[in-house]
């Protein structure tokens, strides 16, 4: 096939890819290019899924659940490819690789002229920690991700506009460890919107009542 970073016919390599967390209907694969070294898309069905295409059903720019095989597709390419592979997480930072979703969890895609540009994810009040047998008393954000190309134009604090328009009358929850990115983000945020100061809270799935802190709490802590 032709590679379009190669610019060339090339050797490529399907793997075979086990997505049934994702509820994917029909066989999905990863094609790599051989000749270059590099990932090219994933397939489903043996049609190609590029998460660089621009999607004609998707040109209203926002974030829109993930319901189609095609969108689930798209954001495994997203979390588990794109950003491992080409936005590696860097530890000092406090970002880490993200695991598949659980059959309960909310998946976002943020959608951008065509392109599915970033995601997030969310734990439902209620949701059962499996290790503690624990439940969720809010939403939880529990992974965020924009591409490097596409930051520092307002994305993420969109994530957290959409969160609040999606739980207009419940506390939020972020699992722990936040990103420096994303406190970031969290400090801009709460400081212009205050009525939200005593709802934003950082959460640990290994012991939720014990870890449970005010966000805005933390931020003026490490301010001093």
């Amino acid at each position: 096939m032709i590679c379009s970073r190669c610019k060339k016919c090339v050797r490529t390599r399907m793997t075979r890819l086990d997505l049934w967390s994702l509820n994917i209907q029909g066989d999905v694969s990863r094609l790599d290019c051989i000749d270059g070294n590099h990932f090219i898309a994933v397939t489903l069905n043996d049609k190609i899924i590029d998460i660089n295409d621009t999607y004609c059903d998707r040109l209203e720019d926002g974030w829109r659940e993930v319901q189609t095989d095609r969108d689930k597709v798209l954001f495994y390419t997203l979390s588990q490819i794109v950003y491992p592979e080409f936005d590696t997480p860097r530890p000092e930072r406090l970002e880490t690789l993200y695991a598949l979703v659980d059959e309960p969890d909310v998946v976002m895609l943020r959608w951008q002229g065509g392109k599915a540009i970033g995601f997030y994810t969310v734990k439902p009040t209620g949701t059962e920690i499996f290790s503690t047998k624990e439940r969720y008393m809010m939403p939880v954000v529990d992974t965020a991700y924009i591409r490097s190309e596409y930051r520092n134009q307002g994305f993420g604090t969109g994530i957290l506009s959409d969160v609040i328009t999606r739980f207009p009358n419940e506390d939020i929850g972020f699992s722990k460890p936040i990103s420096s990115g994303m406190l970031k983000i969290l400090k801009a945020f709460l400081t212009s919107r205050k009525e939200y100061r005593l709802r934003f809270w950082e959460i640990a799935d290994c012991d939720i009542d014990g870890s449970q802190q005010l966000i805005w709490c933390s931020l003026k802590r490490a301010a001093l």
